[in-house]
């Protein structure tokens, strides 16, 4: 019996050697029941080729998308091309404004009458209508000369203002000079606050002229702690005389919501003001040259200023040493203070004419 098995298990042995010599090369796959000691054979034949194939391989590449230089915010535009500074009504006639909430920035300065006006800063978007545009000052100056040539819109101004104005690095593209291109008459209101304008016509009227921009605030990431200095507060007020200029933190759009005179401020689409950022920087005017009546901004030098952002206050300092230089606003120990990402409102009132609403209590400047 011992002579009979071994036989046996050495004839078996034959038979799949055999079995696997008639299978040609190809993959064989061999099944093994769990009831049976039988093994059964099953043969795939793999067609045989020449060719080498090359697996291809990929590399994922995270999309880069630019942060615009006046807001830290990620954008696809083209931000390349120079911002496009244009002065815009305030007057009561005027409001509500055309295309307010789409500029990047926004300065409020003090004009005749103790009134304010803006500069409106466009560069990350683009709107069809902005207005209604009005005259330059000689206090504009400053605020073109750290830009890197931007362009200039403005409907005029005094014949003074307009000879000085060609002095200054920037590119005019003034009602005055381009004419019925880029500018035109709404029939909503009355002249001289309806003239409009529009992002893509000055772009289109200024030939490719000017120079891409510096970035003007530092911004906190989504994980930067805001600067230990910062205190809550409810919002802030400014005197500029004509106008009485109310912020007040707005929890659930997350932005200062403006107020003018008791009123609410909404652009001419109906949407509430209401920047992520509101700078109060606390600035002298002297006598324009162009006309002694008109204030003109000093904002070459240094003096205090309120940062509110994120619903809290930091107060601080500003500084601008040259035209060339842009303002740097630190707070009390002398670290730059760091914005949210988002639109900035910059109002420049002189000393003591606002305070902070903090706890229902008010602080003076």
């Amino acid at each position: 019996m011992h002579r009979f098995h071994f036989a046996a298990s050495i004839a078996v042995s034959i038979f799949v050697l055999a079995a696997s010599a008639c299978s040609g090369g190809g993959t064989t796959t061999v099944a093994r029941s769990t009831t049976t000691t039988s093994v059964v054979p099953v043969v795939t034949t793999v067609p045989q080729t020449t060719s080498t194939t090359t697996v291809p391989t990929s590399t994922t590449v995270a999309e880069i998308i630019p942060t615009a230089p006046f807001t830290g915010l990620a954008s696809e535009s083209d931000l390349s091309r120079p911002a496009f500074v244009v002065k815009i009504d305030n007057a009561p006639q005027a409001r509500p404004q055309w295309g307010i909430n789409q500029a990047d920035v926004v300065f409020e300065e003090l004009v005749e009458g103790n009134i304010t006006r803006f500069a409106a800063v466009f560069h990350s978007q683009d709107t069809e209508n902005i207005g209604p545009v009005r005259s330059a000052r000689t206090g504009d100056f400053e605020l073109l000369t750290n830009l890197n040539r931007p362009i200039f819109g403005n409907s005029g101004g005094n014949p003074t203002v307009m000879k000085l104005l060609k002095e200054v690095n920037m590119v005019l593209v003034g009602d005055t000079n381009v004419g019925g291109e880029a500018y035109w008459r709404s029939s909503e209101k009355k002249a001289p606050h309806n003239l409009l304008t529009s992002t893509p016509k000055i772009y289109a009227s200024s030939n490719g002229q000017g120079g891409t921009p510096p970035q003007m605030f530092n911004y906190r990431s989504d994980s930067e702690e805001i600067s230990s200095a910062a205190r809550e507060i409810q919002g802030v007020n400014i005197d500029f005389g004509g106008h009485k200029i109310e912020y007040r933190w707005n929890t659930e759009s997350k932005g200062w919501d403006r107020t003018q005179n008791g009123s609410l401020h909404r652009d001419h689409d109906g949407v509430q003001v209401a920047p992520e950022n509101v700078i109060i920087q606390f600035v002298q005017y002297g006598r324009s040259v162009a006309f002694a009546g008109s204030p003109e901004v000093k904002v070459i030098g240094n003096g205090n200023a309120w940062i509110l952002t994120d619903g809290r206050l930091i107060a601080g300092k500003w500084s601008r040493p040259t035209s060339g230089s842009l303002t740097q606003f630190r707070d009390l120990e002398g670290e730059i203070i760091s914005l949210t990402a988002g639109r900035t409102w910059i109002a420049l009132p002189r000393a003591d004419t606002a305070e902070i609403l903090e706890n229902k209590s008010k602080f003076n400047a």
